[in-house]
């Protein structure tokens, strides 16, 4: 019987290839974009799963409870903190901190010489504990041995091939900054891309004593100190163990003994579950969940905006079957017969369909891993989420597409069915809410669109208060006095050189030193203060505006402050003079007292999601780690050689590496391009399964029509006016959609716009826009078969039977 069913299927299927070619493009375009969906979704879900023990571990995170009412996030706790807390609950199963590191020029001896390799963000200070922890694979050496002694490393295999080749890797010693040797110990088989801590270089705990020893004293007895490159996590026991609120409560008794009393209850300490840390956007995270849970639902309407387009076109295609349906139930087929007859109908269609889809997911798959940064991948055979995803699929196509057709079709009276009297008008109402519901959906997803493109472009371009173009960013390997001066004296020597200064970072930047301050003889403020850092040229680099006083003098210490007017104004004083001359202590730079010399314009510190906050610059030599370049010529080519000869003249063995300012910036923005693109993919896929639908629907009426337009034409019917007759109907509904889908969408993409601080607002226009983009892709779609139609010999369509 299957059989049969089954042959009888593609013997119809050929005889209307126009309809099955549609419906099969249809559901290919739905169940390829579904699929990069659930994939791009799952492999985030996945981050860090992967650790036998993730349930169970936990990250320490701080949250600082300022005076002002305000809470500044932060993924660093104090170095001491986790080792405390052991001591205080001895039932937590194991403890383990990271400590992060900049970068590091890493000479490795080759044939009698150095080679030298810049890495940056994948280095960290750790021992056994981190092993003990998260799960690694040893392919030499192992965790309780590695990383027991000072100047001893770990890599990872990347990192072994990439410095020696095939040669073996461990007791082989690489030079760090030309300053330190460190042997290598063990190696790791290379980590899984899903994880957030990407780290090819494990140094040992106790080297970071030798490495950074003014730091390791500060960050072991004061606790003030927050690094956000301090890592601590705390392995819970499993089952029913200590509860996540007794930690936190241990923690707040650990923070009041370690505290000064006015000061512990700005430090609030509490556990992060690691499978969230992917997804907390205030402590580092990547993506948020609310994102992924609004690509879930777009990928399922992208299907179901599919399966709408093949009900429209069986319905609509009833008539052309019921002499068959009449037929096969005179003769003696049953209702159930008819039924399965024509969801082996569906199903053929939807499984070649899903094949089709294979071929796309194939072409679209290097562009999409590209334009994400990720490394998705399609292997149905390896993993078995995605094989039962694509299955679920293909039965949830098949049931919701096919079962409404096959039951109207299979439940037709024969006598009925031999005399065509089959329509109805609850079947028409019914086909027109179904394409109704369809343009909703295209219509959300182009406004949507609309709405996320110019809030991208208004990041980018709003002017943050200094300037961002073609500066260059190199970073400092040594902040050496003597090294920086034969540096600046060999670039200013040069005409191509402009400007330039060294300093910790540029004005807008993901990473900052912030503290309160204190003004006069006042107590310390009940707001914080960003602490910039940067020489006398500064000022002239960026283009900060100087609105009082006068710019630094040059100084290798802390002795003078710029202030901007968010920070005056925080203090109560209207005037940007009254504060020249006033002395301020900064307390994120070991409370160093210095004297305000000028207010500069407010300019943005950090990226757009948070308004303007109180800064203040000033000097510090051995803070500097970039040089901020800016060139005369318009040749980048030629001052980036210009840069790099004196830098390497300077640095010998070390890599040169640079960034544009502008770049990096707009960086800051990749969670709502990766967005962007997500959207206006799913939008382009939706809309050409929509634009399918109408030239199905559109070709089907046409014909069904034919004698109609005939005889309208004989009796003096231009060819507009049977164009618009066919095309009416569907600009009735396009406009209706238009009205339902803008409130719709206008409302999310203002609770999507409260994110940031700086936002477009949502004009009539953009609507006004959307709506006549969807009604000429409509009208573009119709006009052809409809035009078609139009132009018909009469006398032709008057013959037909």
């Amino acid at each position: 019987m299957l059989k049969t069913y089954i042959r009888t299927a593609f013997r119809s299927l050929r005889k209307q290839k126009f309809y099955t070619g549609l419906n099969v493009l249809g559901l290919s375009l739905g169940i390829a974009g579904g699929l990069i969906l659930f994939q791009f979704i799952s492999y985030h879900l996945s981050y860090d799963r992967y650790h036998r023990n993730s349930d169970q571990l936990y990250r320490v995170v701080t949250d600082l409870h300022l005076q002002d009412g305000s809470v500044e996030h932060e993924r660093g706790t104090p170095l001491g903190l986790t080792e405390a807390l052991q001591h205080r609950l001895p039932q937590i199963k194991d403890q383990a901190v990271l400590l992060k590191t900049r970068s590091f020029t890493v000479g490795v001896p080759q044939s009698g010489a150095w080679k030298f390799f810049d890495e940056r963000d994948n280095i960290g200070f750790t021992d056994q504990h981190w092993f003990n922890l998260f799960d690694y694979t040893w392919k030499e050496g192992n965790a309780a041995t590695s990383l027991k002694e000072p100047n001893t490393a770990v890599i990872t295999q990347k990192l072994a091939d990439k410095y020696f080749g095939k040669e073996e890797p461990v007791g082989q010693t690489i030079r760090l900054d030309n300053k330190y040797n460190v042997r290598i110990t063990g190696v790791l088989k290379d980590y899984p891309a899903n994880t957030d801590t990407k780290i090819d270089l494990f140094l040992s705990r106790p080297s970071y004593k030798i490495f950074y020893p003014d730091a390791e004293a500060n960050m072991t007895t004061y606790w003030g100190i927050i690094n956000s490159t301090t890592g601590s996590f705390v392995w819970l026991p499993d089952g029913a163990g200590i509860p996540e609120k007794k930690i936190e409560a241990a923690m707040t008794r650990i923070t009041k003994a370690h505290f000064e009393a006015d000061m512990a209850p700005v430090y609030h300490f509490h556990l992060q579950a690691l499978k969230d840390r992917h997804f907390d956007a205030r402590y580092g995270g990547v993506i948020q969940r609310s994102l992924l849970t609004t690509l879930a639902i777009v990928g399922l309407f992208l299907v179901i905006i599919a399966c709408f387009n093949f009900i429209n076109l069986a319905t609509a295609q009833s008539a052309r079957r019921s002499k068959e349906i009449g037929t096969r139930k005179v003769l003696g087929s049953t209702t159930a017969a008819i039924f399965w007859q024509f969801m082996t109908e569906t199903a053929c269609i939807v499984v070649m369909a899903a094949l089709l889809s294979f071929v796309w997911i194939r072409l679209s798959l290097p562009v999409l891993n590209d334009w994400l940064q990720l490394r998705l991948s399609f292997n149905f055979f390896q993993d078995p989420g995605l094989l039962l995803c694509l299955l679920l699929l293909i039965a949830l196509v098949i049931g919701a597409a096919g079962s409404y057709p096959a039951l109207i079709l299979s439940r037709w009276k024969p006598v009925d069915a031999l005399k065509k009297q089959i329509t109805s008008p609850r079947s028409a109402v019914f086909r027109k809410g179904l394409i109704l519901i369809q343009n909703v959906v295209v219509q959300v997803l182009i406004i949507s669109t609309f709405i996320i493109t110019l809030q991208i472009r208004h990041l980018k371009t709003t002017d943050p208060g200094f300037n961002k173009e073609s500066i260059l960013m190199v970073p400092i390997p040594d902040p050496d006095r003597n090294k920086l001066s034969r540096l600046e004296n060999q670039l200013r020597r040069d005409p191509e050189i402009r400007s330039l200064s060294f300093c910790f970072r540029a004005p807008l930047s993901e990473k900052y030193i912030g503290g309160s301050v204190s003004y006069d003889e006042r107590a310390w403020e009940k707001f914080s203060a960003s602490s910039i850092v940067g020489d006398t040229g500064y000022l002239h680099t960026f283009q900060l505006p100087l609105l009082a006083g006068r710019n630094l003098q040059k100084s290798d210490t802390v002795r003078e402050f710029l202030v901007n007017e968010t920070l005056v104004h925080k203090l109560g004083i209207n005037d940007p003079q009254q504060v020249i001359g006033h002395r301020l202590v900064a307390g994120a730079l070991d409370d160093h007292p210095g004297t305000i010399v000028g207010v500069v314009k407010d300019f943005n510190i950090h990226a757009l999601y948070t308004p303007i906050e109180p800064a203040l610059i000033t000097t510090l030599w051995n803070f500097y780690q970039y040089a901020a370049i800016k060139c005369n010529s318009g040749d980048q080519a030629k001052g980036r050689q210009i840069i790099q000869k004196a830098w390497q003249s300077v640095y010998p063995e070390n890599v040169f590496e640079y960034h544009y300012l502008n770049e990096q910036i707009d960086e800051f923005y990749h969670k709502e391009e990766l967005l962007n693109r997500l959207i206006n993919t799913t939008a382009a896929i939706a809309i050409i399964i929509s634009c399918l639908g109408l030239l199905g629907l559109i070709s089907f009426f046409a014909i069904q029509r034919t004698k109609e337009i005939g005889i309208r034409k004989v009796l003096g019917a231009s060819v507009p006016s049977i164009m618009y007759m066919l095309s009416k109907d569907f600009l009735k509904l396009g406009l209706l959609s238009i009205l339902i889908a803008s409130p719709i969408a206008g409302y999310f993409m203002s609770h999507w716009l409260q994110d940031f601080a700086y936002r477009i607002p949502i004009n009539g226009w953009i609507f006004a826009l959307a709506g006549c983009s969807s009604i000429v892709i409509a009208l573009i779609t119709v006009s052809y078969q409809a035009a078609r139609a139009a132009l018909a010999n009469p006398v032709e369509s008057l013959r037909t039977d």
